[in-house]
């Protein structure tokens, strides 16, 4: 049987002799139950956010981009593109050709990035639930069609349900440097709005998709592509052929993940993300004190047990353990209490959903509870706890001390 810990867990709850150090040791349990609380709520509402902002960021990315390592184009029969699009893991593929160009709309203008692919790889991009005005697709009435941002759309004051007027793109000539006419500096052509886009500010701001074909016309390149996407087949590992494809292409390009061409989102989130976590983490060492301050007085009041202990033959070792087991249970207990009790306030929000999200673009305020977050928790509140626990044990229960109790 384990004497220290039996009075140790007695000292807890007994449900005698309630007084101030009984008071004290709530508190400090009360502490710690809050901080973890905090803690894992916080951080699976950075899971929440980051897996939004992700989703809303990246719904246009491909599973994997390749662009070249200099230059602004490269030459699809230098790629190799029938062939690549060809391997086993890859279920589709498409050359975008990207620039920047001029819309002028109605006296209206902006400018945006314009993207052309081919028509059969929109579906990959998962536009169809963002759609506000139009149908997705590069031909409409027989006509070229584009779609559009919504925040492009509202610049130039442009409804598709109003009529379909044309909008005139201008694209700078690749030998425009050798025209005297400014007027001969650009070309221009006109396209139909198809569709309005509604997804988020990045996007609805800056782009424009329109047929691979138009945009060769527009930008003055017939085989040549800025960059090409791809979608893997869903049982693919994507590690593997990112490597295969970084093996193949050699240094003339950049193969790049998902999360390689958002990098910047990523990093900001997790940064985010830690650096509340390590405060909430200072937060807890302060409330820790508590803790210290209720085992200091339960040491002094308990010097007659501590005598008659040492009396009986209990070592200084054995007398520290058992109040370093006190510190050690409010400590367990304040965690699974608050662990216990976020983790089923995360789990309702993320399943159930109780707390709205006001003029959001989704319902409830997204969360979303991992496994690695719950052992960091953990690890950190019991590093913690039993740190707090250590200091009034090792200085008021030392060999000198004890002796005195003893005397006394």
């Amino acid at each position: 049987m384990n004497v220290p810990f039996s009075i140790a867990r007695r000292y807890l709850f007994s449900k005698g002799n309630r007084n101030v150090i009984n008071i004290i040791s709530g508190i400090a349990t009360a502490g710690v139950a809050v901080g973890s609380l905090a803690m894992i709520i916080v951080l699976s509402a950075f899971n929440g956010l980051e897996g939004l902002v992700e989703q809303l960021y990246t719904t246009v990315d491909p599973d994997i981009r390749i662009e070249p390592t200099k230059g602004k184009v490269f030459d699809l029969d230098s790629f190799q593109y029938e062939a690549v699009k060809a391997w086993p893991e890859i279920a589709d593929a498409s050359p975008v050709l990207e620039e920047t160009v001029f819309l002028q709309f109605d006296g209206e203008q902006s400018i945006v990035t314009l993207r052309g692919m081919q028509e059969e790889y929109l579906p990959n991009l998962g536009l169809d639930s963002h759609v506000v005005e139009g149908s997705l697709g590069f031909t409409q009435f027989n006509e070229e069609a584009a779609i559009i941002g919504y925040g492009i759309a509202d610049k130039l004051n442009l409804f598709i349900s109003d009529g379909v007027l044309p909008i005139t793109v201008y694209a700078a000539k690749r030998d425009a440097v050798k025209a005297m006419n400014p007027q001969n500096k650009f070309n221009k052509l006109r396209v139909i709005p198809g569709s309005i886009v509604a997804m988020n500010p990045e996007f609805d701001y800056k782009y424009m998709y329109v047929s691979r074909a138009f945009a060769q016309d527009l930008l003055q390149y017939v085989d040549e592509a800025s960059y090409v996407d791809i979608t893997l087949k869903n049982d693919q590992d994507l590690d593997e052929v990112i490597d295969r494809l970084k093996a193949h292409f050699g240094d003339g390009f950049t193969v790049k993940s998902r999360i390689e061409q958002n990098d910047v989102i990523y990093k900001t989130n997790a940064a985010e993300k830690w650096v509340t976590f390590f405060i909430l983490c200072f937060i807890m060492i302060v409330a820790t004190f508590n803790m210290i301050g209720s085992l200091a007085m339960l040491i002094i009041e308990k010097r007659k047990d501590i005598s008659l202990l040492r009396t009986i033959g209990n070592t200084v070792g054995e007398v520290q353990r058992l109040f370093l087991y006190e510190g050690a249970l409010i400590t367990l207990l304040g965690l699974s209490i608050g662990l216990g009790l976020g983790s089923t306030i995360i789990l309702l929000q993320q399943y159930v959903g109780f707390f709205p999200l006001q003029g959001g673009i989704v319902e409830f305020y997204p969360v979303k509870l991992e496994l690695v977050d719950l052992f960091a928790v953990v690890g950190v509140t019991l590093s913690i706890g039993l740190g707090a626990s250590y200091i009034p044990v090792k200085s008021l229960l030392n060999e000198k001390k004890l002796q005195r109790v003893i005397s006394s």
